[in-house]
């Protein structure tokens, strides 16, 4: 048995229009959307479909099933991962149809279809980066996760957690306070208050009124580090131009610290991408603009 947990999910309604054919508009729909993990969900009719079932004794897809004419589809439900860099899906099908006996079934993993109407529910898991790989005791590709993002989550608590300068403190007051009141006692930090009182803050309201003024205008400046990544990572700032790999030239609106909005210049349509899911290049220096400029790549 494996569990995997998923904490920030994204909820997709995507609508395919008659003619689309599955499975490649959808992953185009997916890749524009940044959704590479995640669940789907749909119902709706085709014109035509594929499907096929698995055979365990021969570990391979059994012949294709052509449902050659009208169909709907009862339920549909399915997976997205990455597989080779990428974007899988894994689709299972209940179809229904008329024939010349009264109502028809059929049913297995939906290898192709030309769509009539379709509407999916595609929930996306943002943060559990999900791969296809082969599993050697079945003969089939099974989900799994990179193993390159669990240990890095797995193994922060460990470090946060270790309680050395804690154990330390007890270690160190002892000591000097006990042994040595009278130089305890008389701590200069304790005595220089009176000094920092009076600054006259109190006496002049409204230089008091100004510096709050100033530091109330100040405070967005730690909205940066809410990231924690590593520091000299590059990060793409408001008003910085990126090179999305899929979405062009765009500008930085934006920014949360783990998920960042641009602006494409070619529509100025907004898009909201997560960074978990990028890479991000090196930045340069527009010489006559002086801004930055990144290029955020695929991350395989």
């Amino acid at each position: 048995m494996n569990v995997l947990e998923a904490r920030r999910a994204r909820h997709l309604i995507i609508r395919l229009d008659r003619g689309e054919e599955l499975p490649a508009a959808l992953v185009r729909a997916l890749d524009e959307a940044e959704a590479r993990s995640g669940w789907i969900e749909g119902v709706g009719s085709l014109e035509k479909a594929e499907v096929a079932l698995f055979d365990q004794a021969s570990r391979t897809y059994a012949k294709t099933r052509v449902l050659d004419g009208p169909c709907d589809v009862v339920a549909l439900s399915g997976n997205i991962a990455l597989q080779q860099g990428e974007t899988s899906l894994r689709l299972s099908a209940t179809l229904a149809r008329e024939s010349g006996v009264g109502l028809q079934l059929a049913a297995g993993e939906l290898v192709w279809a030309r769509v009539y109407g379709l509407e999916l529910r595609v929930t996306a898991f943002d943060d559990l980066p999900l791969v296809r790989v082969f599993d050697d005791r079945t003969g089939a590709m099974q989900l799994a996760t990179q193993s390159s993002a669990i240990p890095a989550l797995a193994g922060e608590p460990p470090r946060l957690a270790p309680p050395a300068q804690a154990a330390e403190l007890p270690r160190a007051t002892p000591p000097a306070p006990a042994i040595e009141p009278p130089r305890a006692t008389p701590p200069a930090p304790a005595i220089e208050p009176p000094r920092a009182t009076p600054p006259a803050p109190a006496i002049e309201p409204p230089r008091a009124a100004s510096t709050g003024s100033a530091e109330l205008a100040a405070t967005p400046l730690p909205q940066r580090p809410i990231r924690p990544r590593q520091e000299d990572e590059p990060y793409p700032e408001v008003g910085d131009s990126v090179t999305h790999f899929h979405f062009g030239d765009c500008t930085v609106i934006s920014s949360d610290g783990e998920r960042i909005r641009l602006r494409q210049e070619r529509d100025g349509r907004v898009r909201e991408v997560s960074l978990t899911m990028l890479r991000i290049e090196p930045p340069t220096v527009d010489a006559a603009t002086g801004r930055k400029q990144f290029r955020l790549a695929r991350k395989n």
